[in-house]
């Protein structure tokens, strides 16, 4: 793969889920990628402390001074609206990093706010950004809502935000064909205490955040569960990565094969994270349709449909949304980079 001298610049964003540290390692691996900066959340899966932490330690896998310089920043504690949370199960383990270890403690302090140095890094910035948000929407949502009272901020984020790329949400089958149902109860089985059938958790967990994300006014490109269903994580994918015997793929193979992890390879598991961070290199793996959609902000813990992704002609925002996904061509793509 030629390199690039010019690269795309990308923030990432990040709960540091399993699949966060695949496509965050993607894209700190290609050659034609400039990470600028990672904002951690701890709305999602991982909570805040230790997610900083893993998140800025992870660098220390590239094996690169430079690379141990790029900002890793305390982001939100809490979701914008509500307090719908990951299984505490889920937590401990992505608090842990899978057991899987880093080589080193990354001797670069992270920083303290999230919202501070995404305001600084936009204000100063003179060149097109993209932004990987695997997050959810609670940094990112916390950014634009400030937007509107900071006109700064909000001439500097329509200058210098070129595009969004987030994993989240999913197409119902009463909007499009084929659709995608929620996966909030069947990560809950056998004991749900959601009743929520109709969200993705990335939606979930803060409804207001991605709907302001939404209401951005940026380019945005939604990798939702309709394309990402079509691209399992396999045991076959598994065995090919650790083939590649490198630190970064050593060190995927092992949270992959992880306690907490393990089962749900070729069972439940998909490429969720790294396929929203390969369309950023390879936007053709994808096939996307342009949607005017929402998301539901009314929580009814009786019958609840918070999350929803609702195609809204009068009231939505103008999204690109993946429905389908080329399943070989993603893994090839992946295992190119992380072998190269």
């Amino acid at each position: 793969m030629k390199k690039n001298e010019n690269k795309i610049r990308v923030l990432i964003d990040t709960d540091a889920d399993f699949d966060d540290y695949m496509a965050m390692l993607y894209l700190l691996k290609h050659p034609d990628i400039n990470v600028c900066g990672i904002t951690v959340t701890g709305t999602g899966d991982v909570h805040l402390t230790p997610g900083v932490n893993n998140v800025s330690n992870m660098l220390t896998l590239l094996n690169d001074r430079d690379t141990l310089n790029i900002p890793v920043a305390r982001g939100a504690k809490a979701p914008m609206i509500y307090s719908n949370t990951f299984p505490g199960d889920a937590r401990n383990a992505a608090d842990l990093h899978y057991e899987a270890p880093f080589p080193a403690q990354n001797p670069i302090a992270p920083l303290d706010d999230a919202q501070v140095f995404l305001r600084d890094y936009f204000i100063n910035s003179d060149t097109p950004t993209t932004l990987l948000c695997i997050g959810g929407g609670s940094n990112w949502g916390r950014l634009f809502d400030t937007a509107k009272s900071d006109p700064e901020l909000r001439a500097a984020l329509d200058k210098n935000l070129e595009h969004i790329v987030m994993m989240g949400g999913n197409l119902l089958p009463e909007f499009v064909t084929p659709g995608a149902e929620g996966n909030i109860q069947p990560t809950l089985q056998p004991n749900p205490y959601y009743t929520n059938k109709v969200a993705e958790w990335n939606i979930f967990v803060d409804v207001r955040g991605a709907q302001e994300i939404f209401a951005g006014g940026i380019p945005i490109t939604l990798v939702a569960l309709n394309a990402t269903s079509q691209v399992p994580i396999t045991t076959d994918f598994v065995a090919q990565l650790a083939k590649i015997n490198n630190p970064i793929a050593n060190f995927l193979t092992e949270v992959l094969e992880s306690s907490t992890i393990k089962g749900g390879i070729g069972a439940y598991l998909d490429f969720w994270d790294p396929l929203a961070a390969c369309v950023i290199t390879n936007p053709e793996l994808i096939t996307t349709q342009s949607f005017s959609i929402r998301v539901e902000q009314e929580l009814d813990e009786e019958n609840d449909k918070s999350g929803m992704i609702i195609v809204d002609e009068k009231n939505g925002y103008s999204v690109n949304v993946a429905l389908t996904a080329n399943a070989n061509a993603v893994y090839s793509t992946f295992l190119e980079v992380i072998a190269s």
